[in-house]
């Protein structure tokens, strides 16, 4: 969403729907990020926060930063950025 001249653009029910579908699609993917190697996407939570299980077994919570330009290719079931963890705030 973008602020021109301190107004907000609201996104359209389609807008929000899509991005919605975008989040979901990460569940059961793979981290490939370095320091994340192997860790699952288990849940999304909500709006960029997401259950993970690390490659030890732990669970934690992380955020996921959207890229502005996505790959596109065969491996859908990998995810390799954008992932830090979740801070308590």
């Amino acid at each position: 969403m973008g602020r021109r001249n301190g107004t907000r653009k609201r996104l359209t029910g389609e807008q929000r729907a899509e991005f919605a579908r975008s989040r979901q699609k990460l569940v059961g993917s793979i981290i490939s990020q370095k320091g994340f190697e192997g860790a699952l996407v288990m849940e999304h939570i909500r709006g960029s926060q997401y259950l993970i299980r690390l490659a030890s077994g732990e669970q934690v919570y992380m955020s996921h930063k959207k890229p502005r330009f996505q790959k596109t290719g065969a491996y859908s079931f990998v995810t390799e950025g954008g992932w830090s963890l979740w801070e308590s705030r």
